[in-house]
């Protein structure tokens, strides 16, 4: 399979999710895409604004957005930002659907395998739907991934309890800075 997707993006690799099973009356494991989109390139900005839109306009996603605009506008070759989306999509990825879209997530590089998560928002209608959700899991495969590639991952939670569930701890005790270390002995 060939990764490079034409308008700049890539895809990375499915992560794995939970869907919920109506027939079983339980979630089982399903896979969604993540895929990286080229902050350098105007149709991938694009797919993320029509992300953003979809998100509801005033969001984490439309932040995101906002920034690699002003970024590519001013300081192109400044940017060190990934941004990543993870999509129920199959293939096509050169047509990114927004409706398929189920999360997104915005790093910066500190160092070699060192990041800091600057955003991650799952698409509100699945963190706000009534139970039961018909996709669990967006949010922690997405932070999985970043654990797998990065040795740290530094944050600031606006709500540390979903990190606390991915392993982070606070860094300052009164404060909502986080860090995440990968266990040299694994």
């Amino acid at each position: 399979m060939n990764n490079t997707i034409s308008f700049g993006a890539k895809f990375v690799q499915k992560l794995p999710i939970r869907k919920y099973s109506y027939e079983k009356k339980d979630y089982i494991q399903d896979y969604a895409n993540l895929v990286e989109l080229d902050v350098h390139d105007k149709k991938d900005i694009r797919a993320l604004d029509d992300i953003a839109i979809d998100f509801g306009g005033d969001s984490y996603v439309n932040n995101m957005c906002a920034y690699v605009k002003q970024i590519a506008r001013t300081e192109k070759n400044k940017i060190n930002k990934n941004i990543f989306v993870l999509t129920r999509q199959e293939d096509n990825f050169e047509n990114l659907k927004t409706l398929g879209v189920l999360g997104v997530a915005e790093t910066s590089k500190m160092g070699d395998k060192t990041i800091e998560l600057e955003y991650l928002q799952v698409h509100p209608m699945y963190v706000y739907a009534r139970p039961p959700r018909s996709v669990k899991g967006i949010g922690s495969a997405i932070v999985k991934y970043l654990q797998l590639v990065n040795d740290k991952i530094t944050l600031i939670a606006t709500s540390s309890a979903f990190y606390k569930k991915c392993g982070f701890k606070k860094v300052s005790p009164n404060g909502n800075w986080m860090m995440w270390k990968k266990n040299k002995d694994n």
